[in-house]
């Protein structure tokens, strides 16, 4: 994110005046006076101090100034000096806040819960990362690659009481650094996009699950795949909400422009997990033929005797929601192959995948290449197939 030309140090933090005005206009304060460069007065919604905040860094106070203005916007809103900080600091990210409401003392969750609702913020801010790459009911092992860069570039903030919260600072620029380019398979991700797919999923979802919750039936999530919802997300909601007393996602942007989104919420209740659930069953059904373009890491490879064709196997690491594949090569596409096992590099090729069993096969291969990939990526661990005849390469 660009840091705005007025955005100074304070405590750790990179504060903006001008973004802090902005900030309390949306907030409903009003300003009320103040002296053209040097300072402005704001008085906020409802009865109390008004705040001096100070436009001049040249001035031996300004500092002192800015904190104190933060310090009393903080009582006022009832947060402490560390957390305003936070929400001021034009250094970070969106900030996107995963509330699980629990009938416990206020602030606490039982462990197993709050474990719980880690694993669902991650597998939600996973699942609008790969939608953001496509729109698909069901993702697998596809785009984990994105997915993994994405989180690598998120940042948790401080809890908060509520009765519990999680806070994820997420990315509004390029992940520059951060996200591995692999051979063909597109550009870095944008954070802010990827914030902006998990709210129209969310609102999708909500929608979806309304219309479940009067009709009883799941087709209106089929549309909703199209605003990024998918098995992933409607999974990692259902944990989310599940055992609670409600909860909510919301996201408040990083940027106070006069055309930046306002603040948003969607909230979900415990009557609403058999909606989620449905959904979750509906997109996790057998999946239709399709063509991809899949890259892997040859594992193992069989054929009859040298000179055939054989059946080879690959390690996904992007462009199939496959962690494993097995494709079907004449002999001198088995040789390239062999090649790339024997070099340690990757093949990247494209077909009509199609799921037999609990095996996935491709189908009429074509635009076969060997690509070597970052030594940074790795293919997922994948559990192991029990009716797996392969044992081991044989030339």
């Amino acid at each position: 994110m660009t840091i705005p030309m007025d955005a100074v140090a304070l405590d750790g933090s990179w504060i903006s005046p001008s973004q802090t005005i902005a900030y309390l206009e949306r907030q409903g304060w009003t300003v009320r006076g103040g002296r053209g460069g040097l300072y402005l007065r704001l008085v906020p919604p409802i009865v109390g101090r008004s705040v001096v905040v100070p436009l001049d860094a040249r001035h031996a106070d300004f500092r002192d100034l800015l904190s104190d203005a933060i310090a009393t916007v903080g009582e006022i809103s009832g947060l402490d000096y560390q957390r305003m900080l936070s929400r001021l600091n034009v250094g970070i990210g969106d900030l996107v806040r995963f509330r699980k409401e629990m009938p416990t003392p206020h602030g606490t969750i039982p462990w197993s819960s709050g474990q719980s609702l880690i694993a669902s913020s991650t597998r939600l801010l996973e699942a609008a990362a790969k939608a953001q790459r496509e729109k698909v009911q069901y993702f697998g092992n596809k785009h984990w690659t994105s997915a993994k860069a994405y989180m690598n570039s998120v940042r948790m903030g401080q809890t908060e009481v509520g009765s519990y919260i999680v806070t994820a600072l997420t990315p509004v620029g390029d992940i520059a650094g951060v996200d591995v380019p692999l051979p063909g398979f597109g550009e870095a991700l944008t954070g802010r996009e990827v914030t902006r797919t998990l709210v129209s999923s969310l609102e999708a979802t909500r929608d979806a699950t309304d219309y479940f919750n009067r009709t009883s039936s799941s087709a209106a999530f089929d549309e909703a795949v199209q605003h990024g919802v998918s098995y992933e997300l409607t999974q990692a909601l259902a944990q989310l909400v599940a055992n609670s007393d409600g909860a909510d996602v919301g996201v408040e942007w990083r940027d106070w422009r006069e055309d930046a989104p306002a603040p948003t919420c969607v909230q979900f209740e415990p009557s609403d997990v058999t909606a989620l659930e449905r959904a979750s069953i509906r997109f996790a059904r057998t999946e239709p033929s399709v063509d991809v373009t899949a890259l892997g890491t040859v594992t193992l490879l069989d054929r009859p005797r040298p000179g055939t064709a054989g059946v080879i196997r690959l390690n996904v690491i992007e462009g199939s929601q496959a962690k494993k594949i097995r494709v079907r090569l004449p002999e001198e596409l088995y040789d390239l192959a062999i090649q790339a096992f024997r070099e340690g590099l990757a093949m990247r090729l494209s077909g009509r995948q199609e799921k037999e069993g609990r095996l996935y096969w491709l189908y009429d291969p074509r635009g076969i290449d060997v690509v070597e990939v970052p030594s940074a990526i790795a293919p997922e661990p994948a559990e192991r197939d029990n009716d797996d005849d392969l044992e081991q390469p044989l030339f």
